[in-house]
């Protein structure tokens, strides 16, 4: 009886450690909590720092001013009618309901000072219609001066730069639909719902995003079911999560892949170099070691209306033809091509891993380049922008999202104006900058994409920056994010969607 007595309280103590773990693991996976894997996470939350007001939108703490919609539409929680009184004056109405993550309502006053902030302390919020004054003029009620003209103001306060803010004794306060609660810069961010955005008792008590600088180690994650949501999986390990029966998310990336060429480069100065590169580049490999993506036409992604419809070329002859006019030739027993003085035509490729299809497209443009006859290796660096601010780079291997408002207009002026606050590439043509003010002048849609098109198309022939891949996205999800939408790239990756069935 004492042996029966032993054994029936050993088996109640298995039982009640079972039900302990099991009551652990549904709390790790229960509706309170949400845990996202990506490739990078904020340092701090300072809106005016670099390209911080991008970062802390997307994981959900900010707000833009205006929001593009899944369906392409710009949506404002803030503004409820901008009139244009003149070229470069604006009138605007407020919505009055919006609020601050403490409570306090967003005012003209508010709004006007953060976005003159914005565009005092960050050059990249002056690339569309230079700099913007705004003035209240009520409680709901403001104006907007522009230097330039410009016709599409929605579509600039859609732009990364003008999130919505205000600060308060040091520390800053967003609207979006998640506040911080807990920070390991670089490493991992706790979030938890901002009470005072709309349906705020539908979100997960907690939002857990941490950084994997390794996909590998982000797909062995999700397949022992630590992540909730995994963003940013290469072609490869989307088939692989696929394969085990994971749910994964395929979408147009609306980013592409370019490769920037510095034309302060003695050898990329010479138009024969840039067409040789533009030829001897075989994007169906490109596309291959990717898993998917397309060949590109345009600037922009294959889905807007006004990306250009231009062909790129694969012609490895021809590309050693202009080598050769170049003054890169190959003699006898060479591997690579060299000038007059005997000097090697060598071209190294800059990127990062945080967009990790970029590496691996790195590697194969060094076949590429090699069987032309050119050197090089690949760089990859923390801090692209750093290196590319400061011309450090022969070939940048870069991916942007070109048209996150809707528009045209904010990529073409940043990159391809002569003193555009991104044009990396020290490219210059008076007809792309006379193009770009007759943009800031024209309001109807169809001509606004007619003129982005010719745009487009002088900056293709003039080969600044090399059309790369236009690619296809991927992020696996666990059953209870079945409802979860993603949209315009990584600009909203916890966004309001993030709600649990």
């Amino acid at each position: 009886m004492k042996k029966l007595l032993v054994v029936a309280m050993a088996l109640a103590m298995v039982i009640a450690l079972a039900a302990c773990g099991d009551s652990k693991k549904e709390s790790n996976s229960g509706k309170d909590k949400v845990t996202v894997g990506q490739t990078w996470v904020i340092n701090d939350d300072n809106p005016l720092d670099g390209g911080n007001p991008w970062s802390i939108t997307a994981h959900g703490i900010s707000e833009y001013v205006y929001t593009i919609q899944p369906d392409g539409t710009l949506d404002s929680r803030y503004v409820n009618e901008l009139k244009q009184v003149d070229d470069l004056n604006w009138e605007g109405v407020m919505k009055e309901d919006a609020k601050f993550s403490d409570g306090s309502d967003v005012k003209a006053e508010d709004l006007c000072k953060c976005l003159n902030t914005v565009i005092e302390k960050n050059e990249m919020s002056t690339a569309s219609a230079g700099k913007i004054e705004y003035t209240p003029t009520g409680e709901y009620t403001f104006t907007a001066k522009t230097e330039r003209p410009t016709k599409v103001l929605p579509s600039i306060l859609a732009e990364w730069t003008n999130v919505v803010f205000k600060e308060d004794n040091g520390k800053y306060i967003f609207t979006g639909p998640f506040v911080i609660k807990d920070l390991k810069p670089g490493a991992e961010l706790v979030l938890e719902p901002n009470k005072n955005y709309p349906d705020s008792d539908k979100r997960p008590k907690e939002v857990v995003i941490k950084a994997f600088k390794d996909v590998n180690a982000l797909k062995l994650a999700m397949q022992s079911d630590e992540l909730d949501l995994a963003f940013g999986l290469t072609g490869e390990v989307a088939k692989q999560l696929k394969d085990d029966g994971k749910n994964v998310i395929d979408f147009p990336a609306g980013y592409q892949y370019y490769t920037f060429l510095n034309m302060s480069n003695e050898a990329l100065s010479k138009e024969q170099v840039r067409k040789a590169l533009d030829e001897g580049i075989n994007r169906k490999e490109l596309i291959k070691a990717l898993n998917g993506g397309k060949e590109p036409t345009g600037l922009f992604a294959g889905y807007n209306s006004f990306n250009a419809k231009s062909k790129t070329k694969f012609d490895p002859e021809n590309a050693a033809k202009y080598l050769d006019e170049a003054g890169y030739t190959m003699q006898s027993g060479d591997k690579y091509r060299k000038n007059a003085n005997g000097e090697e035509l060598k071209l190294d490729i800059t990127t990062y891993s945080s967009k990790a299809d970029l590496p691996i497209i790195a590697q194969v443009l060094v076949s590429e380049f090699e069987k032309l006859g050119i050197k090089s290796e690949v760089k990859v660096v923390d801090n692209i922008d750093e290196v590319a601010d400061a011309g450090n780079y022969d070939v940048l291997l870069y991916a942007q999202h070109p048209s996150p408002t809707g528009d045209a207009g904010y990529f073409l002026n940043q990159f391809f104006r002569t003193d555009g606050p991104k044009n990396r590439m020290k490219y210059s043509s008076s007809e792309v900058d006379s193009l770009l003010d007759k943009l800031g002048t024209v309001s109807d849609k169809s001509e606004r994409d007619k003129l982005s098109v010719e745009i487009q198309q002088k900056v293709i022939n003039d080969r600044p920056v090399i059309l790369t891949v236009d690619p296809e996205w991927h992020a696996a999800v666990s059953d209870k994010l079945k409802d979860y939408k993603l949209w315009n790239g990584d600009y909203f990756i916890v966004n309001p969607t993030l709600m649990i069935k």
